[in-house]
């Protein structure tokens, strides 16, 4: 489906989309995010599983970015073509 094809329920539906995808994304954040700093304040020193925690955190930030850079760009593609 192209830009010129797009109805307003179907931009709705990918915003909504997208705000859901970025909701899980930030509840993995926020867990692993939580984990790492009670274990540091607890002087906690599993370098493996801050590490797991980290990557994991990463990740899920990575896809948030992911996922707004690419709203940003259909939004940008359509106030052009107007």
């Amino acid at each position: 489906m192209s830009l010129d094809e797009l109805t307003v329920d179907d931009l709705v539906g990918q915003e909504r989309k997208a705000l859901h995808d970025i909701c899980n994304q930030l509840v993995v954040a926020q867990g692993m995010s939580s984990f790492l700093k009670k274990s540091l304040s607890k002087d906690e020193i599993d370098l493996e599983k801050q590490k797991e925690r980290v990557e994991k955190l990463l990740i899920s930030l990575e896809k948030i970015t992911k996922i707004v850079s690419d709203r940003r760009e259909v939004l940008y593609a359509l106030s052009r073509d107007k």
